[in-house]
């Protein structure tokens, strides 16, 4: 998989440098040299205290691509020690479960905890949709798809996978109950080509969570038709599309423990 270099902004190769007990200038060409160097970087016990625990001064210099990538660096390493997790179940509950292998599987690229962490960032400072659309409005952002470029259409498409694992991911006890309306099912899923069938499946009320499986279900049709649109499209958003609930659930281990700060209640009987 391609390694994708972060985009650090001044201040945050000074938090890191202060941090590792170097100067900028070393950090950077350090980094310039040695684009992998950034990943072993993201997980030192110094860095991770200075970016998510640090003082006022390191936290006002903290740009979001850098605290990202140091919580989902922190996630993916508590990751790979752990037995379970807590995994969403209802609104404002979770259950612990022993299924962790998936995780540490999508864990384990480099490019994918990048995707993950850039992902959370660009919701923090997100960039405007090429269309004059709300970016958080995964129906406004669909009508653009048969009105724009070429170009602007797998942006559009990226967008819209890139918002729907983001609503799943982060915010799961706003939308993990709640199915979606057959309306916005065929509306949303159309956009993609789906069969009936594949439609009938956004509305599933027999799911227990049938608003996190139609995001899922959305987001990595969206991924694969931006990745299947271009020759040039990142590989790696076909990997994404094809280990989405993975990515899905992921994101929720990470934002409920560095985000929301969850204290998981448990069903009787846990």
């Amino acid at each position: 998989m391609t390694r994708q270099a972060f985009n650090f902004s001044e201040g945050d190769l000074d938090v890191l440098a202060r941090a590792l007990g170097t100067d900028r200038d070393s950090l950077r060409d350090d980094l310039a040299r040695r684009p992998w160097y950034a990943n072993d970087v993201l997980r030192r016990t110094e860095v991770v205290e200075s970016v998510l625990h640090g003082t006022a001064v390191d936290q006002f210099s903290v740009s979001p691509t850098l605290f990202f990538a140091v919580l989902i660096q922190r996630a993916a390493e508590e990751l790979g020690s752990s037995e379970w997790v807590d995994e969403w179940v209802g609104p404002g509950c979770r259950l612990p479960v022993f299924d962790v292998e998936p995780l540490v599987e999508f864990a384990d690229a480099p490019g994918r905890l990048h995707f993950a962490a850039q992902l959370l960032a660009g919701f923090a400072v997100p960039d405007a949709p090429p269309v004059p659309a709300d970016r958080l409005d995964l129906d406004e952002l669909v009508d653009w798809l048969g009105a724009v470029e070429p170009t602007d259409h797998i942006v559009l498409l990226r967008q819209l996978g890139d918002l729907a694992l983001f609503r799943a991911g982060v915010f799961p006890d706003s939308i993990g109950a709640t199915a979606l309306s057959s309306a916005q099912a065929e509306h949303l899923g159309r956009s993609v080509n789906m069969t009936d069938d594949e439609l009938c499946h956004l509305v599933d009320h027999g799911s227990a969570s049938p608003g996190l499986d139609a995001l899922e279900t959305l987001s990595s049709a969206w991924y694969r038709a931006a990745a299947e649109s271009s020759p040039s499209a990142p590989v790696l958003l076909r990997d994404i599309a094809c280990r989405i609930r993975s990515a899905r659930r992921f994101l929720n281990y990470a934002a409920d423990r560095y985000l929301h700060h969850i204290q998981p209640t448990w069903a009787p009987g846990f």
